[in-house]
């Protein structure tokens, strides 16, 4: 009685001839083998070529890959910008506890507050200083 592969535990199919053996691991040799291409470069472009790959967290060959296939590799983000990121996402967490204290209270204590013009005041300052860090902030990534 014959089993299947699966049954018995093989995962690679049992080749009984030879010559397809030898056929099919050549054919694997020539997939692993990839064109070149040689291309020169002045100096200065050169030094330019690895600049703009540093930048962008890449070695100098992928970046000449990517570009030459008409990608636009993305320049990491500088220590500025990761800690404005940051701010940012603290200053959107102080706007959800604010909005989540709000919709934790009352009716009637909503509009207590609301008619305290201190209160009101303190919270338009609030408001205000976040929505000007949060317009820094995008200016920064801007640039």
């Amino acid at each position: 009685m014959q089993y299947s592969q699966a049954r018995i535990g093989l995962t690679k199919p049992i080749i009984t001839n030879k010559l397809k053996y030898l056929e099919m691991k050549q054919d694997a040799k020539h997939k692993g083998r990839n064109p070149r291409i040689t291309v020169c470069y002045t100096p200065e472009e050169n030094q330019r070529i690895i600049e703009m790959a540093s930048a962008c967290g890449l070695k100098k060959s992928q970046y000449i890959h990517d570009t030459s296939l008409g990608q636009e590799p993305k320049v990491m983000m500088s220590d500025k910008e990761a800690d404005a990121l940051m701010s940012l996402k603290a200053a959107r967490g102080e706007l959800i506890l604010i909005k989540n204290a709000l919709h934790g209270t009352t009716q009637e204590q909503r509009k207590k507050y609301f008619r305290n013009e201190q209160f009101m005041h303190q919270w338009i300052e609030g408001v205000n200083s976040l929505i000007r860090r949060l317009v820094e902030i995008e200016s920064m990534f801007k640039r």
